[in-house]
């Protein structure tokens, strides 16, 4: 495959765009720590375990999350991929996600503080935002969802992550 891609032409991304994904460094890591998601079928709990990479000379930071039942470490009740890059403007990202379950999208993202980071996902009738914060080594990330238009925002969704120590 690597021969397939030299013989086409790329567009490679210019000097000044490289490391571009920096600011999102203070994810990368491994995080572990529990949560829960209600999405209106009463209230689940999971553990959860986040490797977070800055791959391609930090042109992109790679997302891999997996949530199990607290109960039974041994089974995934959540797993999701994804990746953000640069999308040209300062603090703006692109993400591009991937569950199990067949889901996948492309959402905007943008890094409101240093260590804020807010996506927004658009269903028909309804936003959803989540916000992601780190705080020395906490990591605290909520999900809301607005049925208005984003005036009234309902909490569905919160975890706390530690880093693991390096090693």
């Amino acid at each position: 495959m690597a021969a397939a891609l030299l013989a086409v032409p790329a567009t490679t991304m210019p000097t000044h765009a490289r490391d571009a994904a920096a600011p999102l460094n203070y994810l990368v890591g491994e995080w572990t720590g529990e949560g829960w998601v209600d999405m209106g079928q009463g209230r689940m709990e999971f553990r959860q375990h986040e490797r977070i990479t800055s791959r391609l000379d930090g042109n992109i930071i790679t997302i891999e999350g997996t949530g199990s039942d607290p109960a039974n470490a041994g089974v995934t009740v959540f797993e999701a991929f994804a990746v953000l890059s640069a999308s040209g403007k300062p603090g703006e990202f692109t993400m591009r996600s991937y569950t199990r379950e067949g889901q996948a999208g492309t959402f905007p993202a943008v890094l409101e503080t240093p260590n804020r980071l807010v996506w927004t996902i658009t269903v028909p009738g309804r936003l959803i935002r989540y916000r992601s914060e780190v705080t020395g080594d906490r990591w605290i990330e909520t999900g809301e969802a607005s049925v208005d238009g984003g005036s009234k925002w309902m909490k569905f969704f919160e975890m706390t992550l530690d880093r693991m120590p390096a090693g």
